[in-house]
């Protein structure tokens, strides 16, 4: 047996649950930056620098687009995982089938508008000149066909990975990129078409893999606890979705924004390739951004999860688990990127003009340097959102993309020329690492760094006196718990009756799951978390074995007709219990019981 005493030891379910999680939200961020990739390639090699330079303007339309499914998908996962950390399963509910009517209400609208004045947003994005400012219409017209489904797929792909319904995400991910592909194929081999016809092949991309997905909730057999049912619309609920998204939707706003004032910018020097080459970069930002984006967005959803249950040891584990990924992460790309400059910008950039090719071959090797201050800045702004520091975290997230990058970038324009536009993204991205580590400084809840970027409250969690961890991995080691409990219970004050009550429900509650989760031949961990909180003593109890509710499955065992052995010792539990309450996140069961 595995005892962790103040953090001396690693939680192994943690971190294979982490690893899954961010898995998961690397694939489905690389889905949903590999159809502008996959446009930029085919549009490059096989259309022209014309068709670059419109994915260039683009960009902060795009960006512009994913405000909506960015800030409600956020919103109703930080909403949704506080509830799921208290049991409120119900509410959780509501919150998914609001999240669902909201986003998709509001990305219908948003089509809708774009489609009207189609040909006014391609002018203010830029494209001025006739040839380009009709490609771009083209485009817009194909992309908004999908931009609704892309929408509804964002937000529900939060759910499906609280639900730990990774190979779904996974797969509907991996199903967008084949279709893409495919898709641009036939528009260029087949029916030869421009770029109307690119954007219709990116929309599909989106349209299939949200019936995937939709699927799962819609099936009759499917053991989701969200379903879409429609009982009223709550405006209050939600505007807190919205609130407690805001940052995010700031961060692809401001981009948006941002993109577009740096455009402009950069058209001021007439030279017609200075566009193409920072699209190329801005396109194969987007295409490795999973080096970041998937630790940070997993630290988000186990942050707020983690809130919920006070648990401060876990919460250190994920920051740090989050930062040493995305640092590795973000540097190998950093180090691919400088090294194969060359061959890169010429790939996503096919042109015999050798002016247009040395201005990605730059912008490449300069802006990449800015790619591991993303570690800080991303990690620190998603934390937090996951710990509701909304206020600060809208600030930071509009500084991000627009309120700090844009002085920098004018600034290096005037001094140093157009070369200034690929470096103002290293001293933005230093300098945001560097507000970061002041803010946490400040804070003056906690003497270590470690405990100061926790940026919780003195009363936040317990003390380390009162609480101990224990991870079982086998049905022998499972005997042990009940004298640990036992133990632990005196110390904090607890009678011998009390004290026993609290070992046989933890020995009680440990061989049930042991019997029901280590079956199957493969290795399993129970986690065992003791806590002494004001007058309660609490079993937290997480097992990455097969899904099990305990109240629902003591609740068949009553309609059964015949009693079991096991019955009777859920009722043990059930009974002797203060309370109970069973939730399943990232795909690992949750029990926490008062006693």
């Amino acid at each position: 047996m595995e005892t962790l005493y103040g953090g001396k030891a690693e939680n192994k379910i943690i971190r294979q649950l982490f690893r899954k999680s961010e898995v998961s939200w690397g694939v489905s961020d690389f889905s949903k930056a590999i159809g502008p990739m996959i446009d930029l390639v085919f549009v490059s090699h096989f259309i022209g620098v014309d068709g670059v330079t419109v994915l260039g303007f683009m960009s902060p339309l795009i960006m512009l687009f994913e405000v909506i499914g960015s800030a409600v998908a956020n919103g109703a996962r930080n909403k949704v995982s506080s509830m799921i950390g208290a049991g409120k399963l119900d509410s959780a509910n509501r919150v998914f089938s609001d999240s669902l009517i909201m986003s998709g209400g509001l990305s219908f609208l948003m089509a809708l508008l774009a489609f009207i004045f189609s040909s006014g947003l391609a002018f203010v994005l830029g494209a001025r000149e006739p040839a380009i400012a009709d490609m771009t219409r083209q485009y817009i017209l194909g992309y908004l066909i999908g931009f609704p489904f892309y929408t509804l797929t964002r937000v529900i792909t939060p759910f499906l990975q609280i639900e730990g319904q990774y190979k779904l995400v996974n797969s509907s991910s991996i199903l967008t990129t084949v279709i893409d592909i495919l898709a641009d194929a036939f528009v260029i081999f087949v029916i030869h078409g421009g770029m109307l016809e690119i954007g219709m092949a990116t929309s599909l991309g989106y349209i299939v893999p949200f019936f995937v997905c939709a699927a799962y909730y819609m099936g009759k057999k499917s053991s989701s606890v969200f379903r879409l049912r429609f009982k009223g619309f709550s405006p209050k609920l939600c505007i807190e979705m919205f609130k407690l998204g805001a940052p995010m939707g700031v961060t692809k706003g401001s981009k948006s924004i941002g993109g577009l004032i740096i455009n402009n910018l950069l058209t001021v020097f007439n030279m017609p390739y200075l566009v193409a080459a920072h699209g190329v970069f801005s396109q194969i930002t987007v295409f490795v951004r999973a080096a970041w984006y998937a630790p940070a967005d997993t630290l988000m959803a186990f942050a707020g999860v983690f809130v919920g249950e006070e648990d401060k040891k876990s919460i250190k584990l994920s920051q740090r688990i989050s930062l040493v990924h995305a640092l590795i992460m973000t540097s190998i790309v950093t180090v691919v990127l400088f090294v194969f400059c060359d061959p890169l910008a010429a790939f996503f950039l096919k042109s015999d003009n050798p002016e247009a090719l040395e201005l990605a071959k730059q912008c490449i090797k300069v802006s990449c340097l800015s790619l591991p201050f993303h570690t800080i800045v991303y990690n620190f702004s998603n934390y937090l959102m996951g710990i509701k520091r909304l206020r600060f975290a809208n600030i930071y997230s509009f500084l991000i993309e627009c309120g700090n990058l844009i002085p920098i970038t004018f600034l290096m324009l005037r001094v140093i020329g157009y070369e200034g536009a690929f470096i103002s993204k290293i001293f933005n991205m230093a300098g945001l690492s560097l507000i970061a580590v002041f803010y946490i400084l400040r804070n003056k809840e906690g003497k270590s760094f470690s405990d100061k970027m926790l940026l919780m409250p003195r009363d936040f969690g317990t003390t380390p006196e009162n609480e101990i961890s224990v991870i079982a991995v086998s049905t022998q080691e499972i005997e042990d718990l009940s004298k640990v409990a036992i133990a632990f219970a005196m110390e904090h004050g607890a009678d011998k009756k009390r004290a026993r009550r609290y070992g046989l429900i933890t020995e009680e509650l440990s061989v049930f799951l042991a019997e029901h989760g280590f079956n199957d031949g493969k290795e399993h961990h129970i986690n065992m978390r003791l806590v002494a909180k004001n007058d309660d003593l609490i079993i937290r109890m997480r097992d990455d074995c097969k899904p099990l509710n305990l109240k629902d499955y003591y609740k068949l065992l009553q309609d059964s007709q015949d009693k079991k052995e096991e019955e009777i010792n859920l009722a043990i539990i059930l009974k002797m219990a203060k309370d109970v309450k069973y939730t399943a996140t990232f795909g690992a069961n949750n029990l926490i019981v008062k006693v």
